[in-house]
């Protein structure tokens, strides 16, 4: 497949997906001109399958997108849905996790989705090919998204490989360290871009702001991922008894706004 085999690779300029774990950041996000909406729970644990409540309004939102002033080119912001149905960093799902996900996706489905965002690797840390299969059949036509998970994979050229040969066609990596901006992480993130550009795209994330999208955009990435995220303090319950912390994060507008900003001015 080459870049002009595929809609995803037909707009040059870098486009910004957004992940977000409530209503509220949705609205900021899009409110901020973010391109594409990665739709999860639970952010702290790296990102869940989010709640039908909250992907049916967000659907709503962008079904509406006439009434978002920053709308650009007429072109509808993308929803994009995790499908991960526990935390843990290992990946390794066993039936009863399989068969919840891919009800998940199907749910989805119908609901009129853009991508899903999924990964499964095996105990060796390598990708697993039998529970990769099954979500890109179930989830076609809709295209999927390989996440994270291929952060932990041991050889990641095997592993770019066999997402690819799986039909996977986008990638979301942090170049397999804690920040996409660390200097190995780029060096392997550029060497993906060069090797296999042409076949999936490349999305670097984790650790992507304000600070350092130029960097991404400058080496000729078409697509970056960031939470462009704020802490907002919760009411402080008076009492010894604590059901979980008083802060959470919130996607920031005003962030997203400027990481649009830099993205454009760089592309």
């Amino acid at each position: 497949m080459s870049k002009t085999d595929d809609k995803e690779f037909e707009s040059k300029s870098t486009k910004l997906e957004v992940c977000i774990d409530s209503l509220e950041s949705a609205i900021n996000a899009l409110n901020g001109g973010a391109d594409e909406l990665e739709l999860c729970s639970s952010l702290a644990e790296g990102g869940l399958t989010p709640s039908p409540g909250l992907v049916k309004e967000i659907t709503k939102l962008i079904k509406n997108e006439t009434k978002w002033d920053n709308l650009q080119n007429n072109k509808k912001r993308k929803v994009n849905v995790m499908i991960r149905c526990r935390g843990g960093s290992d990946f390794c799902y066993n039936e009863s996790e399989m068969k919840t996900m891919l009800s998940d996706i199907e749910f989805y489905k119908e609901l009129g989705v853009d991508r899903f965002v999924f990964g499964a690797l095996t105990d060796d840390q390598e990708i697993d090919i039998v529970n990769c299969t099954k979500v890109i059949e179930k989830a076609r036509p809709i295209p999927v998204t390989f996440h994270r998970a291929f952060d932990l994979c041991k050889d990641p050229r095997t592993a770019v490989a066999d997402i690819i040969f799986l039909g996977f066609n986008r990638v979301l990596t942090s170049g397999q360290k804690t920040s996409a901006a660390d200097e190995m992480a780029l060096q392997l993130l550029k060497f993906l871009l060069a090797n296999y550009g042409d076949k999936i795209e490349i999305m670097p994330g984790a650790g992507v702001n304000c600070d350092n999208a130029n960097v991404f955009v400058e080496s000729g990435f078409y697509i970056i991922h960031s939470s462009c995220r704020k802490i907002k303090l919760l009411v402080d319950v008076n009492s010894d008894l604590k059901m979980g912390t008083n802060e959470i994060y919130v996607t920031d507008e005003s962030i997203v706004k400027m990481l649009k900003e830099i993205i454009k001015s760089h592309s």
